[in-house]
């Protein structure tokens, strides 16, 4: 896990993480959880706070920068956990704003087992997230349904099925040390975000099974949408659209330019040239998108 200053978010998700471990009869008999958390330089008391709550398994609080951004904390933290002396099976990628409900500790050994049996390996396990007060889908599993495009379709949980995907978020995803062991840990030239989408897919072309959970497994709004949307970029100026388009937590086109390159690179060329319409004429890209992604 890596936080910046989402104190109640975070213990929300603590608590969450403790309360179905709780629950469930003989879970701890099963699994030994260890947290490897990076404060990524938070003014709000979140690593205090966490400190001193006093969970049933242990918390290891790692420093950041202030600047490493989601994808530099989670490698902070995923290093951190590989040097430890406990040799772990696998590791949960998982975000502070997403609650864990019961049915990921239900459904992972059912899941590591099945991927075992059909696929003679273990894999990436992708638990999905739904919004809490509408029930709705927002984070998990994907495929590509058109590779020129990258237009995806998510896969949702039907509640008993184990299905295959092709990518997936990293809201709550469990990768198995066999992965690690082949395909290493996230890129560390993202800045932010796109480096979950980058491990999974690549793992997957590289013959790994990336499988999502039978049933929802987390609660997670969809801050990329509604009142948290960025403002259109044509109403902003070029000067602003070119200062957006460097920003570490938006779409940021050196994200948007490596994750091609390294598990699309024939697509380069394509979305250098429309990166750079976006900036300079960023309604006739929206209607060029809109007519291309049907």
């Amino acid at each position: 896990m890596t936080v910046f200053n989402r104190r109640d978010k975070t213990l929300k998700c603590f608590s969450s993480l403790q309360e179905t471990m709780s629950r469930i009869s003989g879970i701890n008999d099963v699994y030994a959880v260890k947290v490897f958390l990076t404060d990524d330089g938070c003014t709000d008391g979140t690593a205090d706070a966490v400190r001193t709550s006093g969970y049933s398994f242990p918390v290891i609080i790692l420093p950041g920068t202030g600047a490493l951004y989601w994808n530099g904390g989670m490698i902070n933290s995923w290093k951190a956990a590989i040097a430890d002396p406990v040799k772990f099976d696998g590791y949960l990628l998982l975000n502070d704003d997403t609650v864990v409900l019961d049915a990921f500790w239900r459904d992972l050994e059912r899941v590591d087992a099945y991927c075992l049996r059909k696929y003679g390996k273990r894999g990436i396990y992708c638990g999905s997230t739904r919004d809490a007060a509408t029930g709705q889908f927002t984070y998990g599993g994907f495929d590509y349904v058109n590779k020129f495009t990258l237009l995806d379709r998510f896969v949702i949980p039907d509640g008993k099925t184990i299905k295959e995907c092709e990518a997936c978020h990293g809201n709550i995803t469990y990768v198995s040390s066999e992965v690690v062991e082949h395909e290493g840990i996230l890129c560390e030239d993202y800045i932010h975000g796109g480096s979950d989408h980058d491990y999974s897919y690549l793992a997957h072309k590289h013959g790994f099974p990336v499988l999502v959970m039978p049933d929802f497994c987390g609660e997670c709004e969809n801050d990329h949408i509604g009142r948290n949307a960025p403002v259109p970029s044509w109403e902003l100026s070029l000067k602003e659209r070119i200062v957006a388009s460097r920003k570490p937590t938006a779409r940021n086109f050196h994200n948007v330019l490596l994750f091609n390159k390294r598990c699309f690179p024939w697509r380069l060329p394509f979305v250098w040239l429309s990166g750079v319409i976006k900036i300079l004429f960023p309604r006739f890209a929206r209607i060029v998108y809109l007519s291309v992604r049907k």
